[in-house]
This record gives C-alpha cells, structure tokens and sequence, in this order.
C-alpha cells in the first residue's frame, strides 16, 4: 500500500508538473496570438491605405487630357451656311476641336465630353435650346457647359470637334474665352479665344 501511495504521489507530482509547464506553454502560445492578431490588423491597415493610394493615383493617372485646343468663330449667312470670322459681333457659332491624348491607364469606352466657355466677362455661356445644361465635377462642384458630346475611346490619340452656336438674338461680346475641356467630370484641357 506504501509502495502504491508512493507511486500515486510521484504519479501527481509528474502531472502537476506536466500541467505547469503545459500552463506555461498556453500562456505563451497566447501571448504570441495576441501578438499575431496585432501584426495582422496593422498589415490588414496598411494593405487597405496602400490600396486607397493605389486606387486614388490610378485614378488621377486614368484622368484624359486633351491638348491643341483650336477655336474658330463663325458667322451664319442668310443662305444658312457659316463662314469663318474673327469679329464678335458677326460671330454665331464656335467651333472647338482639341486631341484626346492616348492614356494607357484610362478604361476604353464611352466617356461624356463637357464643353465649357466662359465669356470675357467671367460667365459661363449657355443657351438650353442648344442644349446647355449643367453637369457635376469629379470634386462634386456643379459647372454650366455650352455644349456635350459622347466619345468612344479607344485609348489611342483622337481628334474631337463641337460646336456651341448662340440664338440668333445674342451677340458674343468682344474680348477673350476661356474654352474648357471636361471629360468624364474631370478637366482635361483648358485654352483661350480672343474675338475682336
């Protein structure tokens, strides 16, 4: 009976013994999960900020710009026709034509193309029987455009043309356009006009 309870308090010893240093091994395998957890929400932070960078420059690098901003002013003739003029007064139509640079970035398809001419003055023009209205910026700011027009890109350089006429009332007064190009909400390309 010695010998048993002898065994069986060597038996309990082992085993407090084994549950100390299984208790110390919890203990520390714990620890090295919380650790872990705490690595793993920092990376989890930094993947999403690296991700909100990456979508924010792709973004601004998906931006179409436009270049070679050409105005022409011309006057409407009793037979209907148009002809070339560089005097304000005659003036009834603008036409504007600009490149839309390649953009290896930029998603191809159907994009809205804003027109936006600012008379000398510094107001927008617009005539709603042409079709003028207003869109909102990528920013959110709400712009009045003279004219719109749908490109399909291709993602290639392509030569754009609109035209912006005014009611037959209305004169352009004299001085100089600012002629701003917005594509998809976004400015593309900006250029000036001087009408005599």
């Amino acid at each position: 009976m010695k010998t048993l309870n002898a065994k069986l308090k060597q038996q309990l010893a082992d085993l407090q013994v084994l549950r100390d240093e299984y208790l110390t091994r919890i203990d520390s395998l714990l620890m090295a999960n919380k650790q872990l957890v705490t690595e793993k929400e920092e990376l989890t932070s930094t993947n999403q900020n690296l991700t909100k960078n990456l979508e924010t420059t792709v973004a601004t690098a998906s931006v179409l710009k436009s270049e070679y901003i050409k105005v022409e002013s011309f006057k409407r003739k009793g037979s209907g026709k148009y002809t070339e003029t560089a005097l304000a007064k005659r003036t009834h139509k603008l036409s504007i034509c600009f490149d839309v640079l390649d953009n290896k970035i930029a998603k191809t398809g159907e994009k809205t193309v804003y027109l936006k001419i600012t008379e000398p003055g510094g107001k927008p023009m617009g005539n709603k029987s042409t079709g003028s209205a207003s869109f909102k910026t990528a920013s959110g700011e709400e712009v009045m455009y003279a004219a719109s027009s749908t490109l399909t890109y291709t993602g290639v350089k392509q030569n754009v043309c609109m035209n912006y006429e005014e009611q037959e009332d209305k004169m352009f007064p004299p001085g100089t356009y600012m002629i701003e190009v917005y594509i998809d909400g976004n400015l593309s390309g900006a250029g000036t006009c001087v009408l005599r």
